[in-house]
């Protein structure tokens, strides 16, 4: 019996350390995809939850709507986590847009798992990796609409998974999207952050999608 009430106490002191961690990794990543709005001169800092959903709030009370049968995911909002940066306009009329999803773990995508809460089906963390996927799309002028099918996209195990590096898609006659997967660690400080974005930058020139500047 003392061994399971010391063996629980450690458990619960990890959970603490758990949070304070998760606490200064989202910090950081705020403040570096913030950077990057900032560094590509985007408009918007706006989000979407991805992976599992968010937590809405009952009109009436105020109080936020849980269930017995939701998903734990559903508390972790820095699992997997859309930043939507806007839409900018080109000289001839076009326009382009960008997303960057943090993937803090990608262990479900690494797998054939069908099965998001069965975290024992997912790849060893030692297996996966916490990354980033830039998301653009250039909307040509004459186009009413966007594709913007991001939730589709980074759900994808072939763009989600570690193995994945640079896609174009011309998705429809104008429309072109470029999927560009960065591990996190290519953002270890200001320096490396700034290639990662040259990179990023060049890939988009180089394939004739949009013209891209650091500011």
């Amino acid at each position: 019996m003392e061994n399971r009430l010391k063996d629980f106490n450690e458990a619960l002191c990890d959970v603490r350390k758990a949070h304070r961690l998760i606490y200064s990794y989202q910090q950081r990543m705020l403040d570096l995809v913030y950077f990057i709005r900032a560094k590509l001169d985007f408009p918007s800092f706006l989000a979407e939850k991805r992976f599992s959903s968010d937590i809405s709030k009952n009109r009436i009370s105020g109080y936020l709507r849980i269930s017995k049968d939701m998903w734990a995911w559903d508390f972790l909002y820095s699992y997997m986590f859309e930043y939507y940066l806007g839409e900018k306009l080109l000289k001839n009329g076009d326009e382009y847009a960008l997303s960057i999803i943090q993937y803090s773990d990608t262990g479900f995508f690494e797998t054939e798992a069908d099965n998001y809460t069965d975290i024992n089906s997912f790849a060893a963390e030692e297996a996966s990796v916490s990354k980033l996927l830039f998301i653009l799309e250039v909307k040509p002028k004459k186009a009413k609409n966007w594709i913007w099918n991001v939730e589709e996209l980074c759900m994808s195990k072939e763009y989600a998974s570690l193995s994945h590096t640079q896609s174009l898609l011309e998705v429809k006659k104008g429309h072109k999207q470029v999927l560009y997967s960065f591990p996190l660690d290519q953002f270890l400080n200001e320096k490396t952050s700034l290639k990662a974005l040259k990179e990023f930058i060049h890939y988009c020139k180089e394939n004739d999608v949009v013209d891209l500047d650091l500011i």
